[in-house]
């Protein structure tokens, strides 16, 4: 901790021998499963023509996504600092903000400048501070609150105007670089306006020549067209990877939290790479330009694309191309519940009608049966359920000796047991009774026909799993498309295809595959795939949630979650 301040103290002496007003911020952020404390350091230039009502940033975490010290992108804001000062062309305010930490650092410091704080239900509201009608000097108070996580962020006492763009630096070490990534996906899957990726573009491409590649993959262009589809593909589901999990690729994503364009330049550098390279006064030339471009806006950007899928800097798929395929994809789900809706209530019967003393073939009457909603509702309310259980496990500290994250994924894991553990006994129980009930009115009834069988309640269950999958994965493809995508993809087979089976190896191999995709399963195929210890997703994630507010914990946990126990249930309910 004494080392944090001294570094901040020391970049803010040097900010304030650039003649730039200059101060510290501490803040401290206490989580389920940790505490963090850290140091801000941020300067403000005054533009000579601005009225203080608008502003641009830039900023630069101590600690590159490498995970080495952030050098470069440090000492370049010291030297803009400079080079601003001299400057009177600019006609907004230049904020310069060093964030210490991961993503905290940069969340605590725009918390304070917009003031915002939480209520006990971590509910955001904005406090009487508008950053549009403030002066410059004016100081935010404290904000403290206590929720899922219990926050205090220190007041800035310098400020500006409203943020209108924002270019986040990721330049680690002190060398050279092969080229310059950008990474563009923010909390939830928002994205900048185009037209910021098309400035840094168009600027490398002329004013400062630089390679430009979408995040740290550098690509070589080949005259095969084949080769060169697959590139591209590969460069959107990239993109689609980063988007799904709601959580941003940089410090970048949290601005637009607030409305604020933003993207994070990342300096590649791989010695493998036969290119040429960049030195650092090169890259500041293109950000230089870049702020001088963003300078002259008279309003937000606005006139471009807020939904797209890139395959490369300069190729796109605007939101009218993409979406109808997640839309057929939930239509599929509606057209086969509405197919079993109509099939639970109609019971073919056969008969034959004879003609000149021969029988033949006539079309099949229906004949009505009734519908039991009650195990159907109540299996999707205990899916709810167990899913909110689930939730409040993985979120909340118990407080007890030897409590972990696995811990915690071992309990939520177990209420989901419990559940199918008593529904599925439960319902073949039931099935057995009533079964036996029917039997004993057919024998003493007078009646020539017997009462017809209720709808079987996997037929009613199944109706009720494939509306709500519907629902889920058309919402979602609004909020954020590539989540969507991947949850439609993950469950289209199995919700539709599997029903119950009366040979116990079908039922097995249903089950087997139903929780090889459940939350828990996933997450094991990640630390699989990514050869990272389990813990470390799950920490990933809940960091997510109670840090930045990324919605993916709560769409696995009470989305996601319950419809996969309700399958899972489903295929092992009585066939008939």
């Amino acid at each position: 901790m004494v080392r944090t301040h001294r570094r901040a103290d020391a970049l803010k002496n040097e900010f304030s021998q650039l003649g730039l007003k200059s101060a510290t911020q501490n803040y401290t952020l206490h989580t389920s499963t940790d505490s963090r404390y850290g140091v801000n350091t941020y300067a403000v230039f005054y533009a000579p023509r601005s009225d203080g009502t608008e502003a641009l940033v830039l900023s630069a975490p101590w600690t590159s996504r490498d995970q080495k010290t952030n050098t470069n992108a440090i000492s370049l804001l010291l030297a803009l600092g400079k080079v601003f000062k001299r400057c009177s062309h600019f006609s907004k305010d230049i904020i310069f903000v060093v964030s210490d930490g991961g993503a905290e650092g940069l969340q605590a410091w725009l918390r304070a400048y917009h003031g915002i704080r939480e209520d006990t239900h971590g509910m955001e509201l904005v406090a009487r501070v508008n950053p549009n009608t403030v002066t410059r000097k004016g100081p935010l108070t404290h904000n403290r609150h206590c929720s899922m996580t219990d926050r205090f962020d220190e007041t800035l006492h310098i400020r500006s105007g409203a943020i209108q763009a924002a270019l986040n630096l990721d330049f680690s070490g002190t060398g050279d670089y092969n080229a310059l990534g950008i990474f563009f996906e923010g909390v939830n899957g928002q994205l900048p306006n185009l037209d910021m990726i098309n400035t840094i573009d168009e600027i490398a491409r002329g004013l400062a020549p630089v390679k430009l590649t979408l995040h740290d993959e550098l690509v070589p262009y080949t005259e095969n067209l084949t080769k060169n589809y697959i590139n591209s593909l590969k460069r959107m589901l990239y993109m689609m990877k980063y988007q799904a999990a709601g959580i941003p690729t940089g410090n970048h994503g949290l601005y637009l939290k607030y409305k604020i364009d933003a993207i994070t330049l990342y300096g590649i550098d791989k010695p493998d790479w036969v290119s040429e390279r960049y030195n650092l006064h090169r890259l500041g030339s293109l950000v230089e330009a870049a702020v001088r471009s963003l300078n002259n806006l008279l309003e937000h950007l606005h006139q471009s694309f807020f939904f797209y899928l890139l395959s490369d800097v300069e190729r796109y798929t605007s939101i009218g191309l993409y979406m109808p395929p997640v839309i057929i994809l939930g239509v599929s789900f509606i057209f086969q519940a509405l197919s079993l809706w109509g099939f639970s209530s109609d019971l073919p019967l056969e008969l034959d009608a004879i003609a000149h003393g021969e029988k033949v073939a006539v079309a099949l009457p229906y004949s009505r049966r009734s519908r039991n909603f009650k195990v159907s509702a109540t299996i999707i309310s205990m899916s709810s359920i167990a899913g909110w259980a689930s939730f409040q496990l993985l979120t909340t500290s118990i407080g007890f000796p030897g409590e972990t994250l696995l811990l915690k994924l071992v309990a939520s894991v177990g209420v989901c047991s419990m559940l199918v553990l008593s529904a599925v006994p439960s319902a073949h129980l039931r099935n057995r009774v009533l079964k036996k009930v029917k039997d004993s009115k057919a024998e003493n009834s007078s009646s020539a026909s017997a009462e017809l069988p209720p709808a079987p309640d996997w037929i009613l269950l199944k109706t009720f799993i494939l509306a709500l999958s519907a629902l889920a994965v058309t919402t979602l493809s609004v909020l954020n498309f590539s989540l969507a995508v991947s949850i439609g993809i993950i469950i289209v087979l199995p919700y539709m295809a599997f029903r119950p089976s009366n040979y116990m190896v079908l039922s097995a191999l249903q089950t087997a595959i139903l929780l090889a995709i459940s939350p828990a399963g996933l997450m094991m195929a990640a630390s699989w795939w990514y050869e990272k210890d389990p813990s470390l997703i799950l920490n990933w994630v809940l960091e997510g949630y109670e840090v930045i507010g990324s919605w993916l914990l709560p769409i696995l946990c009470g989305v996601y979650l319950p419809l996969n126990l309700a399958t899972i249930i489903m295929v092992l309910l009585p066939v008939s």
